[in-house]
């Protein structure tokens, strides 16, 4: 499994909200490409990126930070933070990205979904899918988390099977450390055509153990790390 360290910038630093919660911010360092280059010196060469800046605004100031990290010698990064249209999406691959995480807009507007089914880009799209379980069904959450769709998470899915790389997030456990949504996970890797990138509750090596054993194909682990629940080197060496 591929685990990717997770960094989410707020006004140039390094933080963590609580479930999203904007009002319920940890900043855990005041150089985001200090953090990259920690874990770059731990081994890993792929890092999750979140622009909570562009999250809130969709512009991205934070562009330029976003540009040196992307130039860093041996670094791979995928970003997310209010991506709304193809231009950003353009401007930021012309910057170096790897990979894009989508959200809100993929979900709420058809053109910009097709626009991106359209462009053949999809092997470089990840599709962020933030749910709540409400009476037993994953419903998929926007903006910022405060907007029921109404969209079973299965049901988005089947409705747009051209849908290669999925970010799917509890959000009742997002920040917690209280352990990933394996049952949700177990049932989205039924679809072989999926690469589910986990993400959400992530507390320790056992969470990560759990993760390989049902077989998901990549996760995202931030709060645990910052926290020092678990090292940068028992990471390196789960696989």
């Amino acid at each position: 499994m591929k685990i990717i360290p997770a960094i989410d910038i707020l006004d140039g630093k390094c933080v963590r909200l609580l479930r999203g919660n904007f009002d319920d911010v940890t900043i855990y360092s005041n150089s985001p490409l200090e953090q990259v280059r920690k874990f770059k010196d731990a081994g890993f060469s792929y890092i999750h990126i979140v622009d909570l800046d562009a999250a809130l605004s969709g512009k991205n100031k934070n562009l330029s930070l976003i540009k040196s990290i992307a130039n860093i010698e041996s670094i791979k990064i995928q970003v997310g933070g209010g991506i709304r249209s193809i231009e950003t999406i353009n401007n930021l691959f012309e910057i170096g990205v790897d990979r894009l995480i989508v959200g809100t807009a993929a979900i709420k507007n058809s053109h910009f979904l097709n626009q991106i089914k359209e462009q053949n880009i999809s092997d470089r799209i990840v599709f962020g899918l933030d749910f709540v379980n409400i009476k037993n069904e994953p419903m998929l959450f926007v903006n910022g988390w405060t907007e029921n769709t109404r969209i079973n998470i299965f049901d988005y899915l089947r409705t747009n099977n051209w849908i290669k790389n999925i970010l799917v997030t509890d959000i009742s456990k997002d920040g917690t450390l209280e352990g990933p949504n394996l049952h949700i996970y177990k049932k989205l890797l039924l679809d072989k055509s999926l690469n589910l990138i986990a993400s959400g509750g992530i507390g320790g090596i056992n969470d990560i153990s759990n993760l390989i054993e049902i077989g998901s194909h990549e996760c995202v682990i931030g709060k645990a790390i910052y926290e020092n629940k678990v090292t940068l080197n028992e990471l390196i060496n789960a696989n």
